[in-house]
């Protein structure tokens, strides 16, 4: 059944006609970890083994909610973030400017889906606090797919600051990065604490 739903995804990820990518497939693995850590929370929200952490648990749910909701404009806005790059490549000899500042608006559009994978990771590491506990291995997918979600935001952030000629603009996105990159491998092995590996 899901198989068939996910299909006419797949296919348009595979069509070289649609351009969507790996930005946009970021956004998809963001939303569908929302929606793991809404499944933690439902199984955890009414059980009497959880009643002191159930108003947390909620908060977290309705956290998950929203920044769901916000994840999956990035598959949207990847695919017109790449358009702009592509016309601007054409003239990049006649317009330089106009590449420069496509690309840095690329930049800055992955570092923003960077924070919301970093968000993503910090709200797993919230409900693997208070969670029910049967769900372990949940715990360990969300924290494993937050950070390669991390990772793979950072990639495209590097892929596009090769194209930029500012060095300062370069060297201050880097030390971004650097730090987010550092404080979600931290949280990661924060949820995985406890766990075998």
């Amino acid at each position: 059944m899901y198989n068939e739903k996910l299909k006419p995804i797949l296919e348009d990820i595979e069509n070289k006609d649609v351009e969507i990518a790996g930005g946009s497939v970021v956004g998809m693995v963001l939303s569908e970890l929302n929606s793991l850590i809404k499944y933690i929370c439902n199984l955890t929200i009414g059980k009497k083994k959880y009643l002191d952490v159930e108003e947390e648990v909620i908060k977290i749910k309705e956290d998950a909610e929203n920044l769901k909701n916000d994840v999956l404009q990035i598959i949207d806005k990847d695919k017109e973030i790449l358009e702009k790059i592509l016309e601007a490549y054409k003239t990049r000899k006649e317009e330089p400017e106009k590449y420069q500042e496509a690309n840095k608006r690329a930049v800055e559009f992955c570092i923003e889906v960077t924070e919301k994978a970093l968000e993503t990771l910090k709200l797993a590491n919230r409900i693997s606090n208070v969670g029910n506990k049967m769900l372990s291995s949940d715990f360990k997918i969300c924290a494993y797919y937050g950070m390669a979600s991390v990772e793979a935001s950072i990639v495209n952030v590097k892929i596009n600051l090769d194209s930029i000629e500012d060095e300062q603009y370069k060297f201050e996105t880097k030390l971004k990065y650097l730090k987010m990159l550092n404080t979600a491998e931290l949280i990661k092995l924060e949820i995985l604490k406890g766990y075998v590996v």
